[in-house]
């Protein structure tokens, strides 16, 4: 898996999965095409915006039969980003969006955004909340194990499906990730 720049065609697919799987967004509601399209010129595209978005793409090789031809290609499986980022504080907010099909691969995803956050944007803190009726949160709980993240579980911080719902928040301090890393 490797982080590459998002194109217009990557961000659309990422909406569709978006879209699919809202109980795990601060936002839910659908996004149109043309809403996706101005996140995607005002964001992604905007080096001024406080954040950074990547696409994780995995790479595959595919052999033609009847022939010695053979093909390379990556394929978009997930967004990731570090969002809300105070450059004074030398913190930011992780975020992740997966194909539901590659949802296996998440840690490893969520390893190379840290790794880009800490190492590349010289960040301090990571911070980050998973509602607990989304499907990643025994994910992030794996995550905050690893790196011995400061966590807790907020109240009633997603309203879904008629009820709410609690929250798991939690911070990886370089520091902290820099040892399980050596």
């Amino acid at each position: 898996m490797q982080l590459k720049v998002l194109s217009y065609s990557d961000i659309e697919q990422v909406r569709t999965w978006r879209n699919d799987n809202m109980s795990m967004l601060r936002t839910p509601f659908p996004l149109t095409a043309q809403m996706q399209g101005e996140f995607f010129v005002n964001n992604v595209c905007n080096r001024q915006v406080n954040a950074r978005y990547w696409g994780m793409f995995e790479h595959s090789h595919e052999e033609y039969p009847k022939s010695e031809l053979t093909c390379d290609y990556d394929t978009l499986i997930g967004m990731g980003e570090i969002s809300n980022i105070q450059w004074e504080n030398r913190l930011g907010e992780i975020g992740l969006i997966m194909h539901p099909e590659h949802l296996g691969e998440a840690e490893k995803a969520i390893d190379l955004i840290l790794e880009k956050g800490f190492d590349f944007l010289n960040l301090e803190n990571i911070f980050g909340e998973c509602y607990e009726c989304s499907p990643y949160l025994s994910i992030w709980e794996e995550i905050c194990g690893k790196y011995n993240a400061r966590c807790c579980y907020l109240p009633s911080r997603k309203y879904w499906q008629g009820k709410y719902h609690n929250s798991l928040y939690f911070n990886v301090n370089r520091k902290d990730w820099k040892k399980c890393c050596n």
